[in-house]
């Protein structure tokens, strides 16, 4: 969906918004952060080492047979699974080779009037993410805004989409996170709830809002998800039936398709 939005407009990006398009002389001129979302975390990539839409990899990284390297596979980075979710989520949702018009028909070197470059089609900006819940801390949608560094201050709009499935939010990136990005729009993309979280009730540990894994007790509210058990539950579980994990989409008890469309306006 493509806003045209006023300058008091509500949300949190347009929160996000003022604070990325103040000049250093004025007085920033923003919304009090909406009810229900928690801490705000920012990345910010210069477009050649890094960036919005393709993670650094540019239209050739974007469309190697094989997924970017990981330095130690037992401890990625946040910036390595970041590059991971993107790679695999153009592989799953377009085709990216140069027979199938890739980099030539469309793709991130395609400009918003179909002309192709020589570019990488990497996008500087400012990256927020954070979590909209419910109050209970178990709902933990994710929400993420993306500010274009070319940003337009004086034709303002933002493209908001929800991804698909059970991607998370860098599921979006390659279709309507692209078209947004393209036309120097901010985007506001949720992953609707569905986004995947894995609870690995053997060793106790979930994946957090940045893909890292850590304990439950360390995750906190962090954890994009965690079964609804007690220590005593998840033993009794463990024994009976060693080697299992939760699964956000299927056993979070929210059905969080339900919701999906709110959430995405929310």
């Amino acid at each position: 969906m493509l806003h045209r939005f006023p300058a008091k407009a509500a949300g949190l990006a347009l929160v996000l918004l003022a604070l990325y398009g103040c000049k250093a002389t004025e007085t920033p001129e923003y919304n009090v952060k909406p009810a229900n979302t928690g801490a705000v975390g920012t990345l910010i990539y210069d477009g050649i080492s890094d960036d919005l839409l393709t993670a650094g990899l540019g239209v050739a990284g974007l469309q190697l047979a094989t997924p970017p390297a990981i330095a130690d596979p037992a401890n990625p980075s946040v910036g390595e699974l970041r590059r991971l979710a993107i790679y695999n989520a153009y592989k799953a949702t377009v085709d990216t080779t140069t027979a199938g018009g890739f980099g030539v028909l469309f793709g991130p070197n395609v400009d918003a009037s179909g002309l192709a470059n020589a570019t990488a089609g990497t996008v500087p900006g400012n990256e927020y993410i954070s979590f909209l819940d419910d109050g209970s801390g178990r709902q933990n949608v994710t929400v993420m805004v993306q500010i274009p560094l070319f940003f337009s201050r004086t034709a303002p709009c933002i493209v908001t989409a929800a991804s698909a499935g059970s991607f998370g939010v860098y599921g979006a990136m390659p279709t309507a996170g692209e078209w947004g990005l393209k036309r120097g729009c901010a985007l506001a993309i949720i992953d609707k709830g569905t986004g995947a979280g894995v609870h690995d009730l053997a060793g106790d540990t979930v994946n957090t809002i940045d893909g890292t894994r850590k304990t439950v007790t360390a995750a906190g509210t962090t954890s994009n998800f965690t079964a609804a058990m007690t220590a005593a539950e998840r033993d009794a579980y463990n024994a009976a039936f060693p080697n299992r994990v939760a699964i956000k989409h299927a056993h979070s008890q929210q059905n969080p398709e339900r919701d999906w469309g709110a959430l995405t306006l929310r």
